[in-house]
């Protein structure tokens, strides 16, 4: 097995939900949502590793590219926030930096990084 981590990706929608942000250091987990009738796309981020209490989604433009990635984890995504909230619009909500960890498979690596190489900073190890 390979461990993945993925950095600057971004949450957004945190403020929705109750707290402003994310608190920086603890876990969070997130899973691709294709049953969510308003974006197919979308990928929850959640409090508990149950997956039952979501906390806010992953930027729509992280999902597009992070969606075929993630079918290849091997049990939980974890997702730690790494900085305070940021606005970089007036049009758009607060979006906080966070990193994604996983387990792949050995023979997934090669082409799991294809897929990143293009988009994200990894680290496949």
């Amino acid at each position: 097995m390979k461990n993945v981590i993925i950095r600057n990706v971004y949450v957004v929608g945190m403020h929705h939900t109750g707290g402003k942000q994310f608190e920086v250091g603890p876990l969070h987990y997130c899973r691709h949502e294709p049953g969510n009738r308003k974006d197919c796309i979308a990928i929850g981020v959640y409090e508990d590793s149950h997956l039952h209490q979501r906390r806010c989604y992953l930027r729509r433009e992280d999902a597009l590219n992070l969606k075929n990635v993630l079918n290849f984890a091997k049990g939980p995504c974890y997702l730690r926030a790494k900085m305070s909230p940021e606005k970089f619009s007036k049009l758009r909500g607060p979006m906080q930096n966070c990193s994604i960890g996983f387990r792949c498979c050995e023979q997934d690596a090669d082409s799991m990084a294809e897929i990143l190489r293009s988009s994200f900073i990894y680290k496949i190890y």
